[in-house]
């Protein structure tokens, strides 16, 4: 299971970060094509846009899984052991409840642009396939709320100075 967890981590990092990659590679072709040898290209901004987007939404996954999001620890840092366990829950089934939002209207996108045959005002992609990164991104979300729900559950919220001590030790 170990190695299933590992390959899907590799999976998720290269997607997300090789997406960003590209996208700012494409841009940076852009911009030699348009100021060096005055070929300005009209696909660039839309393949760079595209592939930054999905590298971006593939990577709030990623900060999902290593505890990268953005929280109120203010907050959240005054209250007791058992308030931030309720919360925890509550916070993980709103954001499963967000994935299954995702899942559903972006299927539902998804499946009106392929029944409407609509592309892309420059290349003339078809926005479906543009557009699948919102399911997608509510199977990943979901999936990590998941795991994080069960691990809470699991753990019945007593890892929290272990989680503020790894908090501490990545802000210096």
């Amino acid at each position: 299971m170990k190695k299933f967890w590992k390959a899907f981590a590799f999976v998720e990092d290269f997607a997300s970060g090789g997406l960003l990659f590209l996208g700012v590679t494409v841009i940076f072709y852009g911009v030699i094509m348009r100021y060096v040898f005055n070929d300005a290209r009209s696909w660039v901004d839309e393949i760079s846009q595209y592939m930054i987007i999905w590298g971006t939404l593939i990577g709030t996954s990623v900060a999902l899984r290593n505890n990268h999001h953005i929280k109120v620890d203010m907050l959240f840092d005054s209250f007791s052991n058992t308030t931030k366990y309720f919360v925890t829950l509550f916070a993980h089934s709103v954001g499963i409840i967000f994935g299954l939002f995702l899942i559903y209207y972006g299927g539902g996108l998804v499946k009106f642009t392929y029944i409407s045959g609509q592309l892309s005002t420059d290349v003339g992609i078809p926005l479906f396939k543009v557009y699948s990164i919102l399911p997608l991104m509510g199977i990943l979300l979901t999936f990590r709320f998941l795991v994080k729900l069960f691990e809470t559950i699991k753990e019945k919220g007593q890892n929290w100075e272990a989680l503020e001590a790894e908090r501490k030790v990545d802000l210096g």
